[in-house]
């Protein structure tokens, strides 16, 4: 598996609360998505870590982390991304132990990846709220099908894409050069993280510009 792009700067903007438990060992995880991006000596408590952030082409940001004293995987995902998170990390279900959407409904509308046999038969795999990350998971699961292929339709109503006009909350954090142009780069609901975020930025090797953070004020 080739290794995904690394995503940037490593802070950790994820809930406590993970979204899937695995079990593979670490040397081979490691061989197929290479080396950790950065570790964590007191794991919240929990012992040693070591955590991977990566953004695939197709947008979705995939965020893992191995706990030295159990030898598990937590992976943080959205609910209704977990197949795909699942399937850029090459797992598809012997290595998971449990996931969070395990005996939920299946979510009815948006757009469905579908599985169809060599004798017509279909069966959804998902249903995604993203059609794009949809079209993604359809090409790796058919990449691995034999005499089957995956194809993506719409369910019910698609959600709507996130519009830029609604009321935010949050804190922003803010680039602004020596000329005094400020731009967004981020938004965060909470202030700790986006101060972590805007800290981050800056001590990356940046020519003339600096980060802050500002309470995010809803256009009127």
């Amino acid at each position: 598996m080739k290794p995904l792009p690394v995503e940037g700067p490593l802070v950790w903007l994820y809930e406590p609360n993970h979204d899937v438990l695995a079990r593979e060992s670490r040397a081979a995880f490691e061989q197929r998505l290479g080396p950790p991006h950065g570790t964590d000596s007191h794991g919240d408590g929990l012992g040693p870590t070591a955590y991977w952030v990566w953004r695939a082409e197709c947008g979705l940001t995939v965020v893992a982390l191995h706990r030295e004293r159990t030898g598990d995987f937590h992976v943080f995902a959205e609910a209704n991304e977990i197949d795909h998170t699942l399937a850029h990390l090459g797992w598809w279900r012997d290595e998971v132990e449990w996931r969070a959407d395990g005996g939920k409904p299946r979510a009815k509308d948006g757009w469905a990846v579908y599985r169809q046999d060599d004798t017509g038969n279909r069966h959804d795999v998902c249903v995604m709220p993203v059609k794009g990350h949809a079209e993604c998971l359809a090409r790796m699961l058919e990449a691995r099908a034999h005499k089957q292929w995956y194809a993506v339709e719409a369910r019910g109503t698609p959600p709507p894409l996130p519009s830029r006009e609604r009321p935010r909350k949050g804190w922003a954090v803010i680039r602004q050069d020596e000329h005094g142009n400020r731009a967004e780069v981020a938004v965060h609901p909470s202030e700790d993280i986006a101060r972590k975020l805007a800290a981050a930025y800056d001590a990356e090797p940046r020519h003339k510009q600096g980060y802050f953070v500002e309470p995010v004020t809803p256009k009127s």
